[in-house]
């Protein structure tokens, strides 16, 4: 399922008004969507993680900024109650795995002092993560079986963006981590005598990437240190280094592959323009379709009352 995260980032601000208390006994509602309506101090407590944003403008970019807050509100509304129709709803595991996702490598308790240490209320981010998940789903629902990225499209796409797929010179290569230069000698007359830099590095190298056969990846002049850089660069597929000391101790690296600058060639590619192609289909469709929404939802905003509504540092 594919995120539309530039439409829906905004909604991890604001808390959802679906678990607001009813306000139909509100005399003058500042928004009404429908049959739901929001008051002038609801909406105040809605937009309390812009406060500080807010204290910092001039009341004149104040106003901008709650317009924008009161727009993105009824889009988050507009967008819950078409979970509701739709009978679209997180179940636990989701939420689960979507945490266990955004955690990484920390535990639970670790991020949620991360959170805590950002000034994040832990309850309050869950529920949020909620609703980004809600209205995930239902872009996905609203965007799907619409969207058919062809070849043609592809190509097309490749041929107008080649400055994007240059690249300077890249290499593929192994390194052997050890603590001294004699060490190192002994591997290196060993891998030249035809044993196996992989399985050597998976036995001997002290680095963290000995579980891969000392695999560095591809990369880039620059990625790693001078000493590295010059090494490496130097050497041609197939070819073993002389010790290299760092820091760290002492490297062996053979270089397995050299790619010379150029243009990534399409079929490399590909796979990465459809996808996208079809995340800018996708937000294009959404927009289109919360704008028709909208469109035909009753909303009406007292804008006497926003327009009264400003912070100062004094309250």
């Amino acid at each position: 399922m594919r995120v539309l995260n530039q439409i829906l980032l905004f909604f991890l601000l604001l808390p959802p008004v679906l678990f607001l208390g009813a306000c139909q006994n509100e005399p003058t509602p500042l928004i009404k969507i429908g049959t739901r309506q929001i008051s002038l101090n609801e909406f105040r407590q809605e937009i309390q993680p812009l406060r500080a944003e807010l204290l910092q403008l001039p009341t004149s970019q104040q106003n901008l900024l709650l317009r924008q807050a009161l727009s993105q509100l009824i889009d988050q509304e507009l967008l819950l109650d078409e979970a509701q129709q739709r009978g679209i709803a997180i179940s636990d595991d989701e939420m689960q795995q979507a945490l266990i996702d955004l955690r990484g490598n920390y535990s639970a308790e670790e991020y949620q002092e991360i959170l805590r240490s950002s000034g994040q209320d832990p309850d309050y981010w869950l529920q949020q993560l909620r609703i980004r998940l809600l209205s995930e789903k239902v872009a996905a629902s609203v965007t799907k079986d619409k969207i058919a990225i062809d070849d043609q499209q592809i190509e097309e796409y490749y041929l107008q963006h080649l400055e994007d797929y240059r690249h300077p010179d890249q290499l593929q290569a192994r390194q052997i981590l050890l603590q001294t230069e004699q060490e190192a000698t002994r591997l290196r007359n060993r891998i030249l005598a035809g044993e196996s830099f992989a399985a050597l590095a998976r036995q001997y190298s002290l680095s963290p990437d000995h579980e891969n056969g000392g695999d560095l990846g591809t990369f880039t002049r620059g990625q790693f240190p001078p000493e590295f850089d010059k090494a490496l660069f130097s050497l041609t597929p197939g070819r073993i280094s002389q010790p290299v000391k760092s820091p760290y101790g002492i490297h062996l690296f053979l270089v397995e592959k050299r790619l010379k600058a150029g243009v990534l060639p399409l079929a490399e590619v590909r796979d990465k323009i459809r996808q996208q192609l079809q995340a800018r289909e996708e937000t294009r469709l959404y927009q289109q379709w919360l704008f028709e929404l909208r469109e035909k939802t009753n909303v009406q905003i007292d804008w006497e009352q926003l327009d009264k509504l400003h912070f100062n540092k004094a309250e």
